[in-house]
């Protein structure tokens, strides 16, 4: 990250999904570092620099033998703990240093994806990771995904805190331009997240949702929530039968000007394997037209933008989310 987009190395980034590590090993960018990540014999995830000790090279061309890391440039292979144990060029008996080694960092799996702390390891406090309760509950089926933004992974969390586009951005489901008034909301905040409740005008029943919706249903509702700093929670009740869909997602900000978003969908209707294909496509769809539009406002921060922007009542939230990641950043810098 460049002096003027401060890191944010202290929180939990879920940074790949569980299953991508199996047993890797699987390299990962985040906040302008790269990290290894690899399972050892007891199938627990681990992390360390992307960086062997020997001659700096990359294990993204690596491998995983025993539970331990192998660099593909001379072999060097590391156990869980990240004590190199095997230098191939020396003979057999010679001492291995006590440099040759990596520094692992706290790395833990939840809700379906694996969750890295690139800051400081004594305040990796478990608890903290953001919670998807529903993740591996009955009556709950579960997609997945991941796509890529140009753009400052702010712009990407206030894309989905924001109640007033959906009607200009998200046509097929909000087609009526002329009814996009928004409530009074309610912003509620606490230390690791801001979110409101809103009703809305129920969408067009798109795709498998217009044979198990009804049409003439008066509203639906949806909880907007970002644990912070970077990751979206969206849970949609459609208002009819309890049927509702969660959208949890980690915004991964790789680089300050790209961010690539992780994504769990789970729905409590259709909970047939064919039905995945539909939901997908809805979130797939959703993401390509706010795309166009997070990636043409300007680069870096949100908050910190030099051209002030006029944020009105609808855009509260958005506004608590500024405030809170802002102060974030100013105790980081």
């Amino acid at each position: 990250m460049t002096p003027s987009a401060p890191s944010l190395p202290n929180h939990w980034y879920a940074v790949a999904h569980e299953g991508e590590v199996d047993p890797g090993p699987l390299v990962v960018r985040l906040l302008g570092e790269r990290y290894v990540l690899f399972r050892d014999e007891q199938g627990r995830c681990r992390a360390f620099h992307d960086v062997c000790a020997h001659r700096a090279a990359s294990f993204a061309s690596g491998w995983v033998e025993n539970g331990c890391l192998r660099c593909p440039y001379h072999g060097w292979t590391y156990g869980a703990d990240g004590a190199c144990r095997l230098i191939p060029a020396d003979d057999p008996g010679t001492a291995i240093p006590a440099r040759a080694r990596l520094h692992p960092l706290p790395v833990q799996q939840a809700s379906g994806f694996l969750w890295l702390f690139p800051g400081e390891p004594s305040l990796a406090d478990a608890d903290l990771i953001p919670p998807l309760p529903e993740y591996d509950q009955p009556g709950w089926r579960v997609v997945r995904g991941e796509y890529t933004w140009n753009a400052h992974f702010s712009r990407v969390v206030e894309a989905g805190l924001d109640t007033s586009h959906a009607p200009f951005v998200h046509k097929p489901f909000f087609p009526n331009r002329n009814d996009a008034a928004v409530g009074p909301l309610t912003i509620h905040e606490e230390s690791d997240r801001v979110w409101t409740h809103q009703q809305v005008k129920p969408p067009q029943r798109m795709g498998l949702l217009k044979y198990i919706l009804r049409k003439d249903r008066p509203f639906s509702s949806s909880t907007l929530t970002s644990y912070l700093p970077a990751v979206n929670r969206i849970h949609l009740d459609f208002n009819w039968r309890g049927f509702q869909y969660i959208y949890f997602a980690s915004n991964i900000p790789e680089s300050e000007g790209f961010t690539r978003t992780k994504w769990i969908g789970l729905r409590n209707f259709l909970p047939q394997s064919w039905a995945d294909g539909n939901s997908i496509r809805n979130t797939v769809t959703t993401y390509e037209e706010d795309r166009a539009v997070v990636e043409a406002q300007p680069p870096g921060p949100s908050w910190g933008q030099h051209a002030p922007e006029l944020l009105l009542a609808s855009d509260h939230l958005i506004l608590a989310y500024r405030k809170r990641v802002a102060a974030m950043a100013t105790l980081a810098s």
